[in-house]
């Protein structure tokens, strides 16, 4: 009779465990749904008549019968499934005008939603949700997420940084899987669903760079003792999420939460555009990451980061409880000199107990006595107030008519590259930003006098390969375009006689400013203010101020 009773315990403690799973279950597809605003979504592939005849057809069954293999599925539930996953793609490649390929990440990402038992509409509304706000645009080799992902490791790990620049491992080359799939494509379903549990929590897709920082950062010492190692193998290292656990997870976002913390907001708001299913096109001067030197940070944040700094005033030998933290990338952007430890000078007493508070009065005291220098040093580079020395070509040094008939306007100083009071647009109208012509073409134009190669440089201190033609009466500016080759957007179009004064930096005597405006009875009313890099600057000079002679 006990062992009935036992026995009857024991189906009845199994039934209960299977209702909590199917329970658990459906609780995390509601909330997923919720989360994915989809939640009461009609059926999307209603209008679709189910026809799968796509070229690459027979690929996507493959892969979707490999990806239903990786599942261990019964055999009943088995075809039903390879058939939801094969219209779910199929659908998604034709309404998104897609051509699929074995390099797609996509049916990875119906892996942890398989689990959630969803029929085919909830199922395709997920996907489509997922795919729209977390998967950034440009996931492609040599894509702008990849650039922006090693300019974040540049930031919080230069020195592996580097070491992977060393050995031309870029970030696409081992991460495009990680984004492409939200690692869903190394992690097993079970994982992913806890991950995805928390990232969905959060509803924030810029998280996914510092998951993939920390993945990384974990990886740091076995990477780095690989110096004498092949490319491959060293890739071979960053197969670290495959090994992560559930109970890992927790841990995983309160590191990356904390990097994401100490990072300028400036990458959120100049990459806003990365995600979401805005139909704004990415302007041309923010497309191309891979020419920055580091990480951009706005103005307004540096000179935000520079009233806030404030080191603790509390003496050295009561340091306080929490220790103070200084803005590493407007110290690291600023300081010219290592923190060093004098020689011979340890850093507390063996067994004194005081190591960690020794350290940071040390810290503390070095920084107090860098932060005026570097306060000083930042003000000075963001506004210089001293007054530019304009040194004007005299009638003496040449004879014959002044340029133009006016003062010249040549002038070598240190005056601010770009004044933002006078001018707060671009020049350029929105055809010229359109209008696309090839380069050699209009070199050959007869009215074009003389070309001159050139670097456009930007506020932001991105640089852009640009030709400058200079005509009879005008100047134009075609910038370079790094995916069709021999081709140019018309970036500017300025006449000469708009020219109001051409000033240098007498420490970068070929970086080159055009000031444009009109002269008025108030004044000199500026309209445009344009940068160029020109290595050939003589030449330059002495074609614009001969031009009209």
């Amino acid at each position: 009779a006990e062992a009935l009773d036992s026995g009857g315990s024991d189906s009845e403690m199994e039934r209960g465990i299977m209702q909590i799973q199917e329970h658990s279950v459906e609780h995390k597809a509601k909330m997923w749904k919720i989360a994915l605003n989809v939640s009461g979504k009609g059926d999307s592939l209603s209008p679709w008549d189910g026809v799968l005849d796509l070229p690459e057809q027979t690929l996507i069954h493959n892969r979707s019968q490999q990806l239903i293999d990786q599942l261990g599925v019964s055999e009943e539930e088995r075809g039903e499934m390879v058939s939801d996953v094969e219209s779910v793609i199929t659908f998604y490649c034709k309404s998104r005008n897609i051509t699929f390929t074995p390099e797609l990440s996509l049916p990875h990402l119906l892996k942890p939603l398989l689990g959630l038992k969803l029929p085919r509409s909830d199922l395709y509304n997920c996907f489509y949700a997922i795919v729209n706000k977390y998967i950034p645009r440009e996931c492609v080799p040599k894509g702008r997420p990849f650039h922006l992902y090693r300019l974040l490791l540049q930031y919080h790990e230069p020195e592996l940084c580097s070491f992977l620049d060393t050995k031309k491992i870029t970030p696409d080359s081992y991460a495009i899987s990680w984004l492409g799939s939200l690692f869903s494509s190394h992690c097993r379903p079970e994982v992913t669903q806890a991950l995805w549990d928390s990232y969905l929590q959060q509803a924030d897709p810029f998280l996914i760079f510092f998951l993939m920082l920390i993945i990384l950062v974990n990886a740091k010492e076995t990477i780095l003792a690989e110096e004498a190692e092949s490319k491959e193998d060293i890739i071979s290292q960053f197969m670290s999420p495959s090994l992560l656990e559930a109970e890992d997870i927790e841990d995983l976002f309160s590191l990356a939460q904390h990097y994401q913390s100490k990072t300028p907001l400036s990458l959120r708001k100049m990459n806003q555009n990365l995600f979401g299913s805005s139909l704004v096109a990415l302007k041309e001067e923010d497309t191309d990451l891979s020419q920055a030197l580091c990480l951009p940070v706005s103005v307004p944040e540096i000179l935000q980061a520079n009233q806030l700094q404030q080191v603790s005033d509390t003496p050295t030998h009561t340091p306080p409880h929490t220790h103070a933290q200084h803005k590493d990338f407007f110290l690291q952007f600023m300081n010219d000199k290592p923190l060093l430890v004098p020689s011979g000078e340890s850093l507390s007493s063996p067994g004194d107990g005081k190591g960690v508070k020794s350290l940071v009065n040390k810290m503390t005291f070095a920084l107090k006595s860098k932060s005026v220098n570097v306060k000083e040093k930042m003000i000075s580079f963001i506004e210089n107030t001293s007054t530019p020395v304009d040194r004007h070509v005299s009638s003496s040094d040449r004879v014959g008519k002044p340029y133009r008939g006016v003062k010249p306007v040549f002038s070598i100083g240190d005056e601010e590259e770009y004044d933002t009071d006078e001018i707060d647009s671009s020049s350029m109208s929105d055809d010229d930003r359109k209008e696309i012509v090839n380069i050699q073409t209009w070199i050959n134009k007869p009215d074009v006098k003389h070309h001159i190669p050139c670097n456009e440089v930007k506020e932001t201190g991105h640089m852009f390969p640009s030709h400058l033609l200079i005509t009879a009466t005008h100047m134009y500016c075609l910038r370079e375009i790094a995916s069709r080759k021999g081709f140019a957007y018309i970036q500017s179009r300025q006449a000469l006689s708009s020219v109001v004064k051409i000033t240098s930096k007498k420490k970068h005597p070929e970086l080159i400013t055009f000031k444009f405006g009109t002269n008025n009875s108030a004044g000199v009313e500026i309209s445009a203010v344009e940068s160029y890099i020109i290595l050939q600057l003589m030449k330059f000079l002495i074609v614009v101020e001969m031009k009209e002679k």
